[in-house]
């Protein structure tokens, strides 16, 4: 069986040190730092990706390699409020999209996509979260 990998970019990155990222860490291995095609938004507090076709811009995010796939997005789906026990439509939907890696090669990773509407929102232009905030001071963690 091939290796899955997951890319995140916001709040489960590791500068934010939350507990959610040490339970990810669980099921999961840190391989690289990676981007993709997409355009990156201020939602409420905590970061939002939206990848339209054709897109040239890059988000930038961290790269998984993914031991324990139903144990991981049983925490995640609930952390990122996209499990069957929230009500539809979720906010995030989970989708496997390609992963540039900082080497130069391209993997499918799975991401949570933002799933509304990105009008009114705050274009993060740098493409990366990290960044962002430290320059805005702007995060809102969710609690686990």
């Amino acid at each position: 069986m091939p290796d899955e990998f997951l890319f995140v970019y916001g709040t489960l990155r590791q500068e934010f040190a939350l507990p959610v990222h040490d339970l990810m860490r669980q099921h999961c291995r840190f391989h690289g730092q990676g981007s993709i095609y997409g355009h990156l938004y201020q939602v409420d507090g905590y970061p939002g990706v939206i990848a339209p076709p054709h897109c040239r811009s890059r988000v930038h995010g961290e790269l998984y390699r993914i031991i324990s796939k139903d144990e991981l997005f049983r925490l995640l789906d609930d952390y990122e409020q996209c499990s069957a026990k929230y009500p539809r439509p979720h906010e995030y939907v989970r989708k496997q999209v390609d992963i540039a890696t900082n080497s130069g090669d391209v993997s499918k990773a799975w991401i949570y996509i933002y799933n509304r509407a990105a009008a009114g929102l705050a274009r993060i232009h740098s493409g990366d979260y990290v960044s962002h905030t430290r320059v805005s001071g702007k995060v809102r963690y969710n609690a686990v």
